[in-house]
């Protein structure tokens, strides 16, 4: 029996209910950081989330964890201290919640103040959101991985980045971390042929075409 229909038909049931019962929330972007858009927003969304729910995330995936090393790694926290750092590179010393601290740092030449932090510099209110979906219950770097593959998943790219196809994986999440290529926030990012060089040496693999 072939369950991948049985699957999407309940995550469709599932996030049909989901959608239905929910209250509109107005997206906001903001600290240079867009919210997610129609390609990972409304219906669409709710049944992806739900497929998810039902089928469960893989964080062992090798794809994906070559995608997370990849994003700290532009991020500039590929470090030991990579979990620990706020926006411009200095620590913060507690796990126990997001650090909820503004620093104005230089990027590409001019001053932004932002929340940033951590491995994948999730901004507060970002975070807020996602730890509560997820109930996530710290900061910990572990939190930090399942927050920010929730953000892949919902730009639309978690089953991309699961099957390698890299470029539509990166154009999906680029509005989320700025350092990827081809981000329109401008500020520095890395090059597509250093993205590829850091997900091969992370142990990823590119799909064929």
């Amino acid at each position: 029996m072939n369950v991948k229909p049985l699957i999407l038909g309940l995550a469709v049931g599932a996030a049909l209910l989901m959608f239905y019962q929910s209250s509109p929330v107005e997206s906001q972007g903001g600290e240079g950081e867009a919210a997610p858009d129609e390609a990972g927003g409304g219906l669409l969304d709710a049944i992806d989330s739900a497929y998810y729910s039902i089928v469960g995330i893989d964080m062992e995936n090798k794809n994906l964890r070559a995608f997370l090393g990849m994003i700290r790694t532009a991020e500039g926290t590929a470090g030991p201290d990579g979990y620990r750092t706020l926006f411009g590179g200095t620590l913060f010393g507690s796990f126990a919640d997001h650090p909820r601290i503004k620093i104005t740092a230089r990027s590409g030449g001019s001053p932004i103040t932002s929340s940033a932090a951590g491995a994948y510099q999730i901004i507060e209110r970002t975070w807020n959101e996602v730890a509560a979906k997820l109930g996530l219950p710290d900061f910990s770097p572990a939190s930090q991985d399942r927050a920010a593959v929730e953000l892949i998943r919902r730009r639309g790219a978690l089953r991309d980045v699961y099957a390698g196809r890299l470029d539509a994986a990166i154009v999906k999440c680029n509005r989320e971390w700025a350092s990827l290529p081809g981000s329109p926030y401008g500020q520095p990012t890395i090059s597509t042929a250093r993205a590829y060089q850091l997900y091969a040496a992370a142990g990823g693999e590119v799909a064929s075409v």
